[in-house]
């Protein structure tokens, strides 16, 4: 019976839609994921290939890691902005976006949506929708012996993905660099300590 559901299926598809297969590689650090102080995003995506064709449809995302319980963690800073950002993480994927074929997010391939959209296929094309301006994050909470670099951190409409770095007025601070990102869920993450 499934075989009657299957064949009009792939009539509709026409012949050059059923037999067009495209294979991907995406290159992959085992062990291994970015600092938590630049992560915007968290999702549960069944595949290391959807991770990284989520990730080349926003701007945000300079990299990704992901987990054997199929989280995908996106970042706003990689390896290729500073290696020591990469850091050691049993059972995770770590995969920079410049890594990571663009034709991976099919008519998105060459998007030019904005920074806080994320790219989405369409019939003839594709939509940019923006995803990350809603969710705001308030003032940095503070962190003992820590100082924000700037003057006035209440001033700003801290976005998704927005950072904030700190200094430590005590030393040494955990190894890392002292830094805050807002995620999309209105809440900042970060691991440091001063």
């Amino acid at each position: 019976m499934e075989v009657y559901w299957i064949l009009p299926l792939l009539l509709l598809l026409g012949p050059s839609d059923a037999n067009t297969c495209v294979e991907y590689s995406v290159s992959k650090t085992p062990n291994s994921t970015v600092h938590v102080g630049y992560l915007y995003q968290t999702l549960v995506l069944g595949t290391l290939t959807e991770c990284s064709s989520h990730c080349v449809r926003g701007a945000k995302c300079k990299a990704l890691a992901y987990t054997s319980t199929k989280q995908c963690k996106l970042f706003t800073k990689s390896f290729d902005d500073d290696p020591t950002l990469v850091i050691p993480e049993t059972g995770t994927y770590y995969v920079s976006r410049s890594s990571i074929p663009t034709g991976i997010a099919g008519k998105c391939s060459g998007h030019t949506c904005g920074e806080n959209d994320l790219c989405i296929e369409k019939d003839t094309g594709y939509q940019c929708v923006p995803v990350y301006g809603g969710e705001r994050c308030s003032g940095p909470p503070s962190v003992a012996n820590a100082v924000v670099n700037f003057a006035d951190p209440d001033s700003f409409p801290w976005g998704t993905g927005d950072t904030v770095h700190f200094n430590c007025s005590t030393t040494p601070g955990t190894p890392g660099p002292q830094v805050m990102t807002c995620m999309d869920i209105g809440v900042w993450s970060f691991s440091f300590t001063c």
